[in-house]
């Protein structure tokens, strides 16, 4: 009968690490570039705590997640953690791979190390910075990148594994790879550091509900599943004016409560509570509430001889499309609207029927600067438009143009500078439209269901977006335009 007897923990290497992190890297952004990194104390007490040991030498933990809201210096922190693994740890060959729900989001904290490396003398004396990876000297160790979306790479041999935004991963394959490929270590380490995200059915969000069970038996539990959880966010009753939420989120003393209002104030709710308060949101948040778009009813104006702005967007089954204009008056875009459906239009409703109108509708405007399409759905017909003398500009509906886009109408909406005449289809359309997140934490306007359609709500946005970059801009020269 094997008897089990209990260990000791020890103090760990958390000051080490701690001493690497503030005497060795050298900040490269923002008010502190050239200057040493300063831990703030949220920072030393997790690393206290994650890089703890047994008296024999073996770490307490192997896994570890890491939720705190955004701004807090999530990239920084793992960026140092990444490094220590890679240069510090004692591993023999180390592998360590910053992994991510895409190579865009896992290269923002591989670009951070590699900038660290590049800014420090002391650290270009052992590793070597190159594109994809950073190599060791002394260890023959390697730092590469890895993201869900490029498929799965079994083979690995992780010593070290810090994971930015885990909240994106689409699916969980990734992580369990990882975390089975570290079997062959002696002190492996996973460390999960991320915003809130609103998928209930995802990793991060297991991981989650894994940490929030272990955290009710106290830090005893955690140590006996080798599973160090770490979750800062406001109380689930707290409103989003309550600054002690903002505060149990945003432990970092640069997070200003003057910035949490204006972005309280500049983001839909279930944004802010995700971004900036760390709360798990639901899947289906609308944008706007019902009221916020009622109360900008009006009569909209419009003169023909005053620019304007338009935009197209045409449904994925051809089911829908809607034409949009928008046109400064005063300090409010005032808009109007055509949405085109086979119930209006016949069943032989097709692209050319919404080429028609555009050129319709464009003919009535004599100050008309663009007209913004997506080119997946409507760039053969833009090309004909364009030889009619229509200005048409192309409008990729990519997270880059479009969340954007979206934070924009909704900015105005929010502070009732559009003007629009109640029609209830569009009424259906902007409201049917939903908060998508982003891969870098921003958002978007997206779908709730694939019946539901929003392609009015896709062209107001458009539209609108385009009536703010261009207000003060000289008209250019008719033609094509590309974004």
């Amino acid at each position: 009968m094997e008897i089990v007897t209990e260990r000791t923990i020890m103090e760990g290497r958390g000051e080490q690490v701690a001493k690497f992190a503030e005497e060795w890297i050298v900040q490269t952004k923002g008010r502190w570039a050239g200057e040493l990194l300063e831990l703030q104390g949220w920072q030393r007490e997790f690393l206290d705590e994650l890089f703890l040991e047994y008296d024999d030498g073996e770490p307490v933990y192997r896994e570890a997640l890491l939720g705190i809201a955004r701004k807090n210096g999530k990239s920084t922190l793992s960026a140092a953690i990444a490094l220590y693994m890679l240069l510090a740890s004692g591993e023999k060959g180390p592998e360590v791979y910053v992994a991510a729900g895409s190579k865009d989001q896992a290269r923002i904290v591989f670009n951070q190390a590699r900038e660290f490396v590049q800014a420090s003398p002391k650290l270009r004396d052992f590793l070597v910075p190159q594109r994809d990876v950073i190599m060791c000297r002394a260890n023959n160790g390697v730092l590469r990148v890895l993201s869900s979306d490029a498929g799965l790479q079994y083979g690995l041999n992780p010593s070290g594994v810090v994971i930015d935004e885990l909240w994106v991963h689409k699916n969980p394959e990734l992580y369990y790879a990882l975390t089975t490929g570290q079997l062959a270590r002696e002190s492996p380490l996973i460390v999960s550091i991320t915003t809130a995200g609103f998928d209930r059915d995802s990793i991060a969000y297991e991981m989650y509900e894994r940490g929030k069970r272990l955290e009710e038996g106290g830090i005893e539990a955690m140590r006996r599943e080798s599973f160090y959880f770490k979750w800062f966010e406001a109380e689930p009753d707290a409103t989003v004016e309550d600054l002690a939420g903002w505060k149990a989120a945003n432990p970092s003393d640069w997070i200003k409560a003057s910035d949490l209002k204006r972005e309280s104030q500049r983001l839909p709710e279930s944004v802010f509570r995700r971004l900036h308060l760390n709360q798990w949101t639901e899947s289906e948040d609308a944008w706007i509430k019902p009221f916020e778009w009622d109360r900008c009813k009006g009569e909209p104006l419009f003169d023909p001889k005053e620019p304007s702005y338009m935009a197209v967007d045409v449904g994925i089954r051809r089911d829908s499309a809607a034409i949009i204009w928008a046109q400064w008056h005063g300090n409010a875009i005032h808009i109007g609207q055509l949405v085109l459906t086979p119930e209006d239009q016949g069943e032989q409703f097709g692209v050319a029927d919404v080429r028609g109108a555009v050129a319709n509708e464009a003919a009535r405007h004599q100050q008309l600067r663009e007209v913004a399409f997506d080119p997946w759905s409507f760039r053969e017909s833009a090309e004909i438009l364009m030889e009619r003398g229509v200005p048409m500009l192309e409008f990729p509906q990519n997270n880059s143009r479009m969340a954007p886009a979206s934070e924009s109408i909704y900015e105005l909406v929010r502070e009732r500078r559009i003007v629009h005449n109640g029609d209830r289809t569009l009424r259906s359309h902007v409201l049917a439209a939903v908060v998508s997140p982003t891969d870098r934490g921003g958002w978007r306007i997206s779908k709730r269901k694939s019946l539901e359609r929003i392609d009015a709500a896709i062209s107001l946005a458009m539209a609108a977006d385009r009536a703010v970059t261009m207000r003060h801009v000289k008209p250019p020269r008719r033609g094509a335009a590309f974004l």
